[in-house]
């Protein structure tokens, strides 16, 4: 199972890291950490945890959905913005400017 670290600044978003554990497109574990907030931030560990057994066709829809279900409230953060950071990581690049 492949670990994936990435770091990136995507459009509308704060620096975002990401640490993800991969079993072919499916998200076994995610972290995602940067200069971004959230509250509570026990909901967007919850909200973490989730994402576990996605796919990541879905990451941005799932996280954002996520996000709103369970009343986390965030700022400098998206589920686009997250699914960008891991979409350059998979590809070798890096997204948004800056990095």
């Amino acid at each position: 199972m492949p670990v994936l670290e990435g770091l990136g600044k995507p459009p509308g978003c704060k620096l975002i890291r990401l640490r993800v554990h991969l079993d072919g497109d499916i998200i076994r574990s995610i972290r995602i950490r940067g200069d971004f907030f959230a509250s509570p931030e026990e909901g967007f560990d919850k909200v973490e945890q989730q994402l576990a057994g996605r796919s990541l066709s879905e990451l941005a829809a799932v996280f954002d959905g996520l996000l709103q279900e369970t009343g986390v409230a965030v700022f400098g953060i998206s589920g686009k913005g997250v699914a960008s950071v891991l979409s350059a990581v998979l590809a070798g690049t890096s997204p948004g400017e800056g990095i």
